[in-house]
């Protein structure tokens, strides 16, 4: 990732990297992911084929970043809906 302006900011990735290291990469593709207005909707469907884990494993994953206050979600009928917090540009 030679983009640092797709990177998460350094604090919240620091967070990320001390606290649930096993969610780490999927923070970083989140972040890149995100639309404009910070939020994605992923069909369950599609988690396997574009994240290459099981949506069970996509929701343990994403329950430590919600815990530390850099997501919410929200799983729905056959998707997970994903707000990303914090600001847009690294600090």
């Amino acid at each position: 990732m030679t983009d640092y302006s797709e990177f998460p900011p350094l604090k919240y990735f620091t967070r990320v990297l001390k606290y649930s290291p096993k969610s780490a990469h999927l923070y970083v593709q989140i972040w890149k992911k995100k639309g404009r207005y910070k939020n994605l909707v992923i069909e369950k469907n599609e988690v396997r084929k574009n994240y290459l884990i099981s949506p069970t494993m996509f929701r343990n994953l994403l329950a430590p970043l919600m815990i530390l206050n850099l997501i919410h979600f929200v799983e729905g009928d056959g998707k997970f809906q994903i707000d990303v917090l914090g600001p847009h540009l690294n600090d």
